[in-house]
């Protein structure tokens, strides 16, 4: 999981460079351009590098899961299935899975072939000279999920995960904590305003991506006014979201 905490730093690194030109720009007393729009690029990339962390922990997450790497969630109150257990994937690969165990002996001597070579496969062995072999192929078969992976990622690239509600479902499936109790207990707030804070940026985000940043109430051209430290302070906080969040999913 560390692989999706250091892409978001490095996303958020490139936010921070924003700021930065902003701020640079801002003492050219002689500058005649608005510069604006880099506040909105940073505001829109800060909530970018979130939901693509939230992504990718939950597909790191769910792999480990499954290649026995990380414990299952708890099944909740109420339920019959944890939350990790109703990920929902297609057919195509468990059924490959199936078809190759059905056939596990051509599948062992490939395996068997492949590792030590065909000279030996062609000679006569004994069981414990060929057991740590086919264990050792039916581990490496076992965690083998590139099919899972892409599976994943593919049915997860329809999905945003922004919003308060949409990012604590997502977590569900491979944490059975209470995500914003537990960041609110971290970061020392109350959850009801950390979720709320959250939302606030996400809906200027959308104004900003959907929406053009256009103030309706007044004439054409006009869009809702922005200042560096509002920006900051969201930047801020969506790091220490993130962060937070990073902490309880890696005590698990």
């Amino acid at each position: 999981m560390q692989s999706a905490l250091n892409q978001f730093e490095a996303a958020m690194g490139h936010v921070r460079n924003l700021l930065d030109l902003y701020h640079g720009l801002e003492t050219q007393s002689s500058l005649k351009y608005n510069t604006s729009d880099l506040l909105r690029s940073a505001l829109v990339a800060s909530v970018s590098a979130l939901d693509y962390y939230i992504h990718e922990v939950v597909i790191l997450g769910v792999l480990a899961i499954y290649r026995g790497e990380r414990a299952e969630p708890d099944v909740q109150r109420n339920a019959t299935q944890s939350a990790f257990a109703k990920v929902q994937v297609s057919l195509g690969g468990p059924w490959n899975d199936r078809q190759e165990i059905l056939n596990i002996a051509a599948w062992l001597g490939e395996e068997i072939q492949r590792q030590r070579g065909l000279e030996f496969t062609e000679q006569p062995h004994t069981l414990a000279e060929l057991s740590p072999l086919i264990t050792a192929a039916i581990r490496e078969r076992l965690t083998q999920s590139t099919w899972l992976e892409t599976e994943l990622r593919e049915r997860l690239s329809y999905q945003s995960f922004q919003q308060p509600d949409k990012i604590a479902d997502a977590l569900r499936s491979i944490c059975d904590r209470p995500l914003w109790d537990t960041v609110a207990a971290d970061l020392d707030r109350s959850s009801q305003s950390i979720k709320q804070q959250l939302r606030e940026i996400v809906d200027r985000r959308n104004k900003i991506a959907h929406e053009a940043d256009v103030d309706p109430s007044y004439g054409i051209g006009n869009r809702w006014p922005i200042d560096a430290d509002m920006v900051s302070q969201a930047v801020d906080f969506v790091e220490q979201v993130v962060q937070s969040i990073h902490r309880i999913l890696t005590e698990v």
